[in-house]
């Protein structure tokens, strides 16, 4: 399996690298995508599914990490499949090699609160007015979890990328079994935005 290390900004350590819903009732995500010149991918016709990884610090549940893999495997199957492809179960005898990465990240926020109705220098200064609240009150801090779900494709042998899509979003942690299929989901997501196969059988 080709491994993909693309990600270098140290992960936080989180209960699971697949709680991930995105915040509120969110259902579509932006993909970012990237076809190097040259790839050729709609003249391409046979993939095989090459597994993929979880990159968090923390270790993860194995039930969740096969369960996660199942569902991711069902949505990028289907979806290239949709698109015209075939699946294969010899790497060696396909065009395309895919597989997935889903990463789990989780910083602070800090929002300042404004200051309504400030009062003018001048009065500030003069004792006999009350004085405004402090300048040193701590700002509000959140916590966000991001979540990144990547599909790569890549060329047998030669292990070149051909093609890698992905989302990142802000997420909140739920039940493991919400997360598993929201991270499927955004992989079909990403799997829409693959090229139609435009060649004959």
């Amino acid at each position: 399996m080709t491994v993909h290390r693309w990600i270098s900004a140290p992960l936080a350590a989180v209960a699971s690298a697949l709680l991930l819903v995105a915040t509120g009732c969110e259902t579509t995500w932006p993909v970012d995508s990237y076809e190097p010149a040259g790839a050729g991918l709609a003249s391409k016709r046979t993939f095989a599914w090459t597994g993929g990884e979880l990159g968090t610090v923390a270790a993860v549940d194995p039930t969740v990490a096969a369960s996660t893999d199942l569902h991711i495997r069902d949505a990028v199957v289907a979806g290239l499949v949709h698109k015209g492809y075939t699946q294969v179960a010899d790497a060696k005898a396909a065009d395309m090699l895919v597989s997935y990465q889903v990463v789990g990240s989780r910083r602070v926020v800090t929002s300042e609160r404004p200051r309504f109705n400030a009062p003018p220098p001048d009065d500030v200064l003069m004792q006999s007015n009350p004085q405004p609240p402090a300048a040193s009150e701590l700002p509000r801090e959140r916590t966000v979890r991001d979540g990144t779900v990547v599909i790569f494709v890549d060329e047998p042998g030669t292990e070149r990328l051909l093609w890698r899509g992905e989302i990142t979003a802000e997420t909140r942690p739920t039940s493991r079994e919400n997360a598993t299929h929201t991270a499927a989901d955004m992989a079909s997501a990403i799997v829409e935005k693959f090229p139609q196969r435009t060649t004959g059988p």
